[in-house]
């Protein structure tokens, strides 16, 4: 199963394909989100909480940073990214 999304502070497009999280590259297309960009945003992690918050996971305003879109959506924003 293949999941997109935009990534909206960013401009970047993502997916989720396999459990594996990548990140569209202008120059090298698909490549793997080591960085964790995706999956944080999916999460709402926030790492500029403190330790100790329970804002961490879940924090809305990365919620909303993030939102799934249609695989011809995709394709369109990364053809405008070009």
């Amino acid at each position: 199963m293949r999941t997109y999304y935009y990534i909206s502070d960013l401009n970047k497009v993502g997916k989720e394909e396999e459990f594996i999280p990548y990140i569209y590259d202008k120059i090298r297309g698909w490549v793997v989100d080591q960085s964790n960009i995706l999956m944080d945003r999916i999460l709402g992690y926030d790492d500029t909480e403190p330790e100790d918050s329970t804002y961490r996971i879940g924090n809305l305003d990365r919620l909303d940073r993030i939102t799934e879109i249609t695989e011809q959506e995709a394709l369109k924003k990364i053809e405008e990214m070009k």
